[in-house]
């Protein structure tokens, strides 16, 4: 099968998006499929990414948002991925009162493509259930249309482990650390960890944030910003820490969330995307309330020693594998109404 996966981004990046496309690109050509990825750079192999495309070289075009060419329709070959809904994103900075939401024309733009999506013909994939209940909330999407495939992970193990990571980097065995991971964002909830994390410091003066990602690296008392890193030291970070965080205020499937619950760290999230789908409360982490006083106390607790949660593994379900599989399916069902 000839498929195209399109997507105006950068796959070299690391974010959740970009992930699920490299992932999805190498299981599939793996299956023997022969994919190309309309995102840059071009070229980026192994990949095999392309600056222009033909339609009707392809028996699928899989959508994964962003700008959809002017007038193109590809019938039932159509399969559009929905990672997130910027809809219900910015109903949340609305509540949150960030109302300068209403005035930027980029999520109106977005907005209008999403819903140009959903008025396509052809098959809908939702990452999560919650994303595709926005969509029937926001968009009118027929929630019986979607098939529900989340993000996966690649159940990786790190090279060497929490000991000999901490030691490195002069960590002692048993510093509480706290992981997150991702770029300073205000949806990311960044400010509100920091809020929080004054007074964690306070009752636990030893602790320590690592933020796996940012700009660039920089320590100060009780934080330790790693810069841009390879995904390998990700998860070194995973296995050395002691809990992990999602404070974001919204999300579709966060990948990091995933791979932390997958390398066996506990981790604390908000109630977005499928956070209370794969978190079991007081078993591998906790749902938060969105304030800063909910964060202190639940870090507090979760930096603690003994720890209250034990580890539990992420099913087969979520391997990038199982997962192609599953899209291969709406695939051959897409190909087999043209």
């Amino acid at each position: 099968m000839k498929v195209l996966l399109h997507a105006g981004v950068d796959i070299s990046l690391p974010g959740g998006v970009e992930t699920h496309l490299r992932e999805l690109a190498r299981c599939l050509t793996a299956r023997g499929h022969e994919v190309d990825l309309f995102a840059r750079p071009v070229p980026y192999p192994p990949y095999r990414t392309v600056a222009d495309f033909d339609p009707a070289r392809y028996d699928v075009i899989h959508d994964h948002g962003y700008e959809w060419p002017r007038g193109l329709d590809v019938g039932g070959r159509y399969v559009r991925t929905l990672h997130f809904c910027v809809a219900a994103k910015m109903d949340t900075y609305v509540r949150l009162g960030r109302l300068q939401t209403l005035v930027n024309p980029a999520n109106w733009r977005a907005r209008a493509c999403e819903r140009a999506a959903i008025d396509r013909m052809g098959r809908v994939i939702a990452v999560s259930a919650r994303v595709r209940d926005e969509f029937a909330r926001h968009h009118g999407l027929d929630p019986a249309r979607a098939v529900v495939i989340p993000n996966g992970v690649a159940f990786a193990k790190p090279t060497q482990g929490r000991d000999a990571w901490r030691a490195s980097h002069g960590i002692a065995p048993k510093t509480p650390v706290l992981l997150t991971v991702g770029r300073r964002d205000f949806v990311k909830g960044t400010a509100l960890l920091e809020r929080a994390w004054k007074q964690v410091r306070a009752r636990v003066p030893d602790a320590l944030w690592v933020v796996a990602g940012g700009d660039a690296r920089e320590v100060g008392p009780g934080r330790l910003t790693t810069g841009p890193i390879p995904h390998a030291d990700v998860l070194e970070w995973i296995s050395a820490a002691d809990v992990g965080a999602l404070p974001s205020y919204y999300e579709g499937c966060s990948v990091a969330l995933l791979e932390m619950l997958a390398g066996g760290l506990p981790a604390l999230a908000h109630d977005v995307g499928n956070a209370a789908e794969v978190i079991e409360p007081n078993v591998n982490g906790a749902l938060v309330a969105r304030d800063r006083v909910a964060w202190t106390s639940a870090l507090v607790q979760a930096l603690g020693v003994p720890s209250p949660f034990r580890a539990r593994a992420l099913g087969p379900e979520y391997g990038w594998d199982g997962i192609a599989t599953r899209v291969e399916a709406v695939y051959v069902g897409a190909a087999g109404t043209c």
